[in-house]
C-alpha cells in the first residue's frame, strides 16, 4: 500500500490540500481508509463555506454552496 495525500482541483489544476478548515491531514500523507473517512466526516460537518490552504499558488481558496467540491486521493510523494 502507498500513502496518499488529499487534493483538490483548483482552477485548472489539481493541488494537494495542506488544510481543510479546521482540519490538517497528514503532511506525510495517510492511508486510503483514513484519508477517505476523514474527508468525508469534514464534508457532511462543513455543508457551507470552508477555506482550504493548497501546496501551490494561490496557496488557499474558499469553498462554499454551489461549487464543485472536486477531491481525489493521489499518492504522497
Amino acid at each position: 500500500m502507498q500513502l496518499l495525500h488529499i487534493e483538490v482541483w483548483i482552477g485548472d489544476a489539481w493541488q494537494r490540500v495542506v488544510r481543510l478548515g479546521d482540519y490538517k491531514p497528514p503532511k506525510d500523507g495517510s492511508w486510503d481508509d483514513d484519508l477517505t473517512n476523514e474527508l468525508e466526516t469534514f464534508l457532511r460537518a462543513n455543508p457551507g463555506t470552508f477555506w482550504i490552504d493548497t501546496a501551490d499558488s494561490p496557496h488557499g481558496v474558499f469553498f462554499g454552496p454551489g461549487v464543485p467540491r472536486l477531491f481525489r486521493l493521489n499518492p504522497a510523494g
